[in-house]
């Protein structure tokens, strides 16, 4: 009788205290950027508001892990449970963040660019391509996008019911059963992955108005995001009479914890830099929210799109010449004050 491995271990004090340090102190230098992501309108986007969301939880998680190292033997179920959920779930996070920004990555190639000539524009290719709008295949992009959405999720719900319970090594069919859905989970996440590079791929050899630079920026996400997956699917192969035991089969040994970090945790962290480093919302020309859309919008509600623009647009004008006039009567006072008292 045997118990599916836990991924990571149990948490050991020689192993994983400094693991967990370095990694909760290495997603807490990542939060003041993502503010200032946040604060600045130039990159101000949902994605930084997901980045910050995960940025916040992965500290509290890794202390937790490191003060459980601390005092051995302290580790309870419940514990246990949050960390296997957050190791399962972590990366179909992030990639799901990706799908995001590769959504808008297609659409764009869609709709027509304002040009001089109102005929081409110059693509990355440093061709010409025509510019005109493209609502067919806007539309198929957005389902393309939205079946790899749901591909997702199935990942997302295994994971989920695979990492709510733990069940003794005499449980066989239970413990059969977590086996499978992990297994699924992981190897649904990485076809969810391998997919988005894919479509990234060709779209960067179809599509001449394909944002390029985009294009090179997320495949270095998605191709970072295939190795935890491949990780999992490798380590939990493994079963263990105990998941208390110290030897490679409960991967509980040095090198198996050391694995888990740099395999599994830290190309993780390269993304969530990835991220707040570099101004995801210039790279993929993104709006804020990104492209949310099921369909076009009609003519009718782009005019009343179009005049809430124009409305705000003539609001900080007004404000702005307000704000102007005051400060120069305020100027004009102060220099007649001067010729006074001179």
């Amino acid at each position: 009788m045997s118990v599916p491995v836990l991924v990571g271990g149990i948490v050991l004090r020689d192993y994983d205290l400094p693991g967990a340090i370095v990694f909760a102190a290495a997603y807490g230098l990542l939060v003041p950027v993502f503010a200032y992501r946040l604060f600045d309108k130039r990159s101000r986007s949902v994605i930084v508001i997901h980045g910050i969301i995960f940025t916040v939880e992965r500290p509290i998680m890794f202390s937790l892990r490191a003060s459980v190292a601390a005092r051995p033997n302290t580790e309870w179920p419940g514990l246990t449970k949050y960390m296997q959920a957050n190791f399962a779930l972590a990366y179909l996070g992030l990639a799901a963040i990706v799908l995001r920004l590769v959504r808008v990555v297609l659409v764009n190639t869609t709709n027509r660019i304002p040009a001089s000539d109102g005929e081409v524009v110059k693509s990355d290719h440093h061709t010409s391509a025509p510019n005109v709008d493209e609502p067919r295949r806007r539309f198929w992009f957005r389902r393309w996008t939205d079946f790899l959405t749901v591909v997702h999720l199935n990942a997302l719900v295994l994971g989920i019911v695979a990492t709510a319970s733990l069940y003794p090594a005499s449980d066989t069919g239970q413990n059969h059963a977590h086996q499978a859905m992990r297994y699924a989970s992981s190897a649904i996440g990485l076809v969810f992955i391998l997919l988005e590079s894919l479509t990234l791929l060709w779209a960067s050899k179809t599509l001449p108005r394909i944002n390029q630079r985009a294009v090179r920026f997320l495949l270095v996400l998605t191709t970072l995001l295939t190795i935890p997956p491949i990780y999992r699917l490798v380590v939990m192969r493994s079963t263990t009479p105990d998941i208390h035991s110290p030897g490679h089969q409960a991967q509980n040994t040095g090198a198996d914890k050391a694995a888990f970090y740099v395999v599994h945790l830290l190309p993780e962290w390269i993304v969530v830099f990835c991220l707040c480093a570099f101004n995801v919302k210039d790279i993929c020309q993104t709006g804020f929210t990104g492209d949310n859309r099921w369909w076009d919008e009609t003519p009718k509600e782009r005019e009343k799109r179009e005049k809430k623009e124009q409305e705000r647009a003539r609001k900080k004008a007004e404000k702005e010449n307000a704000g102007s006039e005051l400060k120069g009567k305020n100027s004009n006072i102060i220099n007649e004050s001067a010729a006074t008292i001179a």
